[in-house]
């Protein structure tokens, strides 16, 4: 469940299902467009009763969920409770930051594909 100041920014991406690296680097690009200050990481998390290899972004005080980390089909959640994330685990990656307009172009590419 999102909180509403990550559902108010991310709300025009919530129907993309994108492979966790691609909404890894869609968040940091939203992100850094705002000027806002974000992490990429790559953790264990226990995600629906299941410990996974997942894309994270660290933002303030939230943890987005990018997907897990060889999956493709993946929506933007939270990570409810940091507990979910193994400390030991957590590696900080540097992703491409994306322009705006790379994102747009970004998810136009994943629209197409959904409907071939």
């Amino acid at each position: 469940m999102l909180s509403e100041s990550v559902a108010a920014i991310f709300s025009p991406y919530l129907t993309l299902n994108l492979s966790g690296f691609d909404n890894l680097k869609l968040v940091v690009a939203v992100l850094t467009a705002q000027g806002q200050e974000c992490h990429a990481l790559e953790a264990e998390v226990t995600f629906e009763g299941k410990t996974q290899t997942a894309y994270l972004v660290r933002w303030h005080k939230h943890f987005i969920y990018c997907g897990r980390t060889n999956s493709y089909g993946n929506t933007l959640d939270e990570v409810a409770s940091l507990e979910d994330i193994n400390p030991e685990s957590i590696e900080v990656l540097q992703p491409p930051v994306l322009s705006m307009q790379q994102v747009e172009f970004m998810c136009m590419e994943n629209a197409h594909f959904d409907h071939c």
